[in-house]
């Protein structure tokens, strides 16, 4: 099967103050996506597959550059972004970047998609993201346009990253100098879309919103009817034989809210990179990022099992606590303690364990109900 192998520099060893060290024995070629050439035209994201190839790479390296066909020239001759036409055979790729980015360069992380689906309506402490998201979006899906009770507010960075992560995160991929754009918490609005629930459960894997203009795409890229400067968010489905991902028959791309705290560029960047890195992300790029850069994305640690169950029995405590100011606390009966059995006789790690399978069990009956719901909804109106 043909297809685009691309290539980027990536360095052997990070530097200390997030500055990478430019030497060049520092640095080598990175497999990292592998392109199906009859599944890029059949997805057709751009009339100019280059340019949406060259966004992808870059979003993904976390750096800006270009692509050419020759590795190690000091002055390599770009591809021809302009054309329309893909190759009949395999190709490579290689994205050069200046000194500038190679610097700056924060890639995306593999595992940013890899988290179960929560409804923002299932626990207390995000309500408060869920009010807010669904209050600056007008109640609707910004895509679809389905009403609330059809509707997640979604995290495009997911809650279970914390609030470190989206900081290093934002911090690193921000270049606005008044950092306008770096986001310190994970359940700020400025991280959430009220979203059809179909859609939450694709994001990130299976529907991402391409924001345009970027540094290698116009509007006019996308859609060729469009103003080349117009501000869009673009929703691309990476599995065209799943369709309700898209929430509705004939969703194109967002509405974009006037209420101002609307996500910054790079989250949306993070988003369609996690979609590539899925559908397109190769072995050795993978083996890259979690062999070198795995500290970078979680400067405080990875949270172990102990911490985690620590931070849950905090939010128990604080659930508990509300409870107590608002008069609904009761007596416990039978079923309460037979519930609370788990957390008395077994160590907090596996009590963490055993909630979170519970969780995802529940959460998988749940998605599975409401896309049938939806997709017997839409079938109906179809056929209508």
């Amino acid at each position: 099967m043909a297809e685009i192998q691309v290539y980027a520099p990536f360095p052997r060893t990070l530097g200390l103050d997030a500055q990478h060290s430019l030497d060049p024995s520092n640095w080598r070629w990175v497999h990292c996506l592998t392109l199906p050439i009859e599944k890029l035209g059949t997805l057709q994201f751009s009339s100019k597959p280059y340019k949406w190839i060259r966004y992808g790479i870059g979003v993904v390296v976390g750096a800006q550059g270009d692509l050419s066909y020759s590795r190690d020239s000091p002055l390599p001759t770009l591809v021809d972004y302009d054309t329309g036409i893909l190759p009949a055979e395999s190709i490579v790729l290689y994205y050069h970047t200046n000194d500038e980015e190679r610097r700056r360069m924060f890639p995306t992380d593999p595992k940013i998609g890899h988290t179960s689906v929560t409804s923002s309506v299932a626990t207390s402490r995000r309500s408060q993201f869920r009010t807010e998201v669904e209050k600056r979006d007008g109640g609707r899906c910004t895509l679809s346009g389905i009403d609330h009770e059809g509707c997640d507010a979604a995290h495009l960075l997911p809650h279970s990253k914390g609030n470190s992560y989206i900081f290093t995160y934002t911090q690193r991929r921000s270049r606005d100098p008044s950092a306008s754009d770096v986001v310190a918490d994970i359940d700020s609005v400025r991280n959430g879309l009220f979203l059809n629930k179909l859609t939450h459960c694709g994001l990130r894997r299976h529907i991402a919103f391409l924001r345009t203009p970027n540094f290698a795409l116009d509007t006019s890229d996308v859609d060729p009817v469009a103003p080349p400067a117009e501000l869009r968010y673009t929703a691309h489905l990476f599995t065209p034989a799943t369709p309700h991902y898209m929430g509705w028959p004939g969703s194109t791309s967002l509405r974009v809210s006037n209420e101002g705290e609307w996500p910054p560029a790079i989250l949306f960047d993070a988003v369609y990179a996690g979609a590539v890195l899925h559908h397109f992300g190769a072995q050795e790029l993978n083996e890259e990022i979690s062999t070198t850069w795995n500290d970078a994305f979680y400067p405080a640690g990875v949270p172990t099992p102990d911490e985690k169950a620590a931070t849950s029995q905090r939010a128990r405590d604080r659930a508990e606590e509300h409870a107590a100011r608002s008069g609904a606390r009761r007596a416990p009966d039978t079923f309460d303690t037979l519930m609370a059995m788990p957390y008395i006789l077994v160590p907090p790690s596996e009590v963490e364990a055993a909630m979170r399978e519970a969780r995802e069990n529940a959460e998988a009956i749940e998605q599975k109900r409401v896309q049938e719901k939806v997709t017997s909804w839409m079938e109906n109106i179809t056929h209508t």
